[in-house]
């Protein structure tokens, strides 16, 4: 499957008042048992009550099963022995006494054709159940001990002083189960013999307490699992080659920290590209880049290697101030005058930039594309420069101050939607290509130069650093202008400050250090 494919969304669609409904492709695997191909190649599931997410699950992994297994969300033993279960026998599992009433269970039992329900607890467990079993063939399951492997397990999750880590469960994977218990069960339900399951479907788990019924019914279908610590795939480089090696055809979240499904397609489709920034992550931050300028000269034989200066001197300024070296290229400037295109911007061919920015990227460092607006929208200039965008590693930085009045805009600044225009775009050519993080650097001396700048929404594909531009060429940052560009910011954007042309010789004496300062501009 293409990375375009992959990164199709699955969609959450609900049904009832509070019950979502989990979409998903029917099986071929018989009349009595069918897993579905959950929606779309990206799905989260992403429910915070148990018995809810449970159900979803139920209903995005399953089409049709003889079986099905029920506990209360209300106990937290019986909530991971029925997981387990669940995995061990193929059956889905369900919950109830939480966010789903009885009358809901009976109706995901009704419509996986469950004629019989494996109730996991003693004899007031099954009583407690009641409603929710329907007219199905109530079978009761209280196995004995957890098994030798369950029993490392969570030895393994404590702490030196013997104390478990609450935010965390274990996978509820069948060897959780003495297998004589499983045996003595198997003899009680209708055989489901060689189920023909999930193949290449991942699903992807930090394990919270509540979604052990989710995962059990994920496990039950087939789906493989890869435990991703804070929902965050791209920030673990062993998840990373995890996934490469997997190379899914589809992806589902189970928790609200995988955030959206177009958000969690992404960090797979980039995962399993293998495309990289040069220091082979995923991510831009945390971290320190420092920023040299470079302007391809007028009439330049050999832009790749003119571009070696601009290389050197972004070394040099790394060393120098204590970060990552990144170049900033000039790839448009206002004019005075309109033009023939009338935008006031005379921009550099491609066919010059092109060499210079495969130069930097060959040498290991970041490249952002600077683009003057003039009368256009800050969007107007990517198309052009799409073919260099699409290059891991390769960024862009604006100036909203620079804005020519018009198009919907005031001169020197922009309305929040023309910024969010260009994050869009940048994230949907990071989707569609498979790269990593792009960087958007927005340089401003006062932060209304972007009307409504703290309602932008920054998705994971992008990284959003403002930069707190110096009041003159050559000099830093003044200190009113970075508390100003500093306050309110967006949600997940990052700060950056501009140094000046004389850097003294204990650099970090100049340097904010709150917030958390993650770009440097030196000129």
């Amino acid at each position: 499957m293409s990375v375009a494919a992959l990164l199709a969304v699955g969609a959450l669609v609900l049904a009832g008042c509070t019950v979502p409904t989990a979409e998903g492709d029917d099986g071929k695997t018989g009349e009595k048992f069918q897993v579905r191909d959950p929606s779309g190649p990206a799905l989260v599931l992403d429910s915070t009550d148990p018995a809810e997410l449970a159900l979803t699950a139920s209903q995005a992994f399953f089409h049709a099963s003889p079986i099905a297994v029920i506990a209360s969300a209300d106990d937290v033993d019986a909530r991971a022995t029925a997981a387990a279960t669940g995995a061990a026998v193929t059956a889905p599992v369900l919950l109830t006494d939480g966010g789903v009433s009885d009358t809901n269970v009976v109706a995901e039992l009704e419509r996986l054709g469950a004629g019989t329900v494996v109730v996991v607890g003693d004899e007031q467990a099954v009583a407690d159940v009641g409603p929710a079993a329907g007219d199905a063939e109530v079978v009761r399951f209280d196995p004995g001990a957890l098994s030798a492997a369950a029993e490392a397990a969570a030895s393994a999750g404590k702490d030196d002083a013997g104390t478990k880590d609450d935010a965390k469960v274990e996978l509820p994977t069948a060897d959780r189960l003495h297998a004589a218990d499983l045996a003595g069960l198997r003899a009680d339900i209708p055989d489901v013999s060689d189920p023909e399951l999930l193949q290449e479907v991942l699903v992807a788990v930090d394990p919270k307490p509540g979604q052990e019924a989710a995962i059990g019914t994920a496990l039950a279908a087939g789906a493989v699992p890869v435990e991703v610590p804070g929902g965050d795939i791209a920030a673990d480089a062993g998840t990373v080659e995890t996934i490469r090696a997997l190379k899914p055809l589809g992806v589902v979240g189970i928790g609200a920290e995988f955030g959206a499904a177009e958000d969690l397609g992404w960090q797979v489709a980039v995962a399993t590209s293998g495309a990289t920034l040069p220091d082979g992550s995923l991510q831009l931050f945390p971290g320190r880049y420092i920023s040299t300028s470079y302007t391809v000269p007028a009439g330049i034989a050999d832009p790749a290697a003119d571009a070696v200066r601009a290389v050197n001197a972004a070394t040099t300024n790394g060393e120098l101030l204590g970060g990552s070296p990144l170049v900033t290229v000039t790839a448009s400037v206002r004019s005075s005058v309109p033009g023939e295109d009338g935008d006031y911007v005379d921009e550099q061919p491609l066919e010059l930039l092109t060499p210079a920015v495969e130069a930097i990227r060959d040498a290991g460092q970041i490249v952002l594309l600077d683009v003057a607006p003039g009368v256009q929208p800050l969007a107007a200039q990517l198309e052009e420069l799409e073919p260099l965008l699409k290059q891991s590693g390769v960024g862009l930085s604006v100036h909203p101050e620079f804005r020519v009045a018009g198009n919907g805009a005031e001169s020197g600044s922009v309305p929040v939607a023309e910024l969010q225009e260009v994050v869009d775009r940048l994230a949907r050519i990071a989707t569609a290509q498979g790269l990593p993080q792009i960087m958007l650097e927005v340089h401003q001396s006062t932060a209304a130069s972007v009307v409504g700048r703290s309602d932008l929404r920054i998705p994971s594909q992008v990284a959003v650093v403002f930069t707190a531009a110096g009041p003159a060429a050559g000099q830093a940052t003044a200190g009113g202008v970075w508390a100003d560009v500093a306050n309110d910011l967006p949600a997940h954007a990052v700060l950056g400050w501009s140094a000046p042309s004389e850097v003294p010789a204990d650099a970090t004496s100049i340097l904010p250090t709150e917030p958390l300062l993650g770009l440097v501009s030196a000129g």
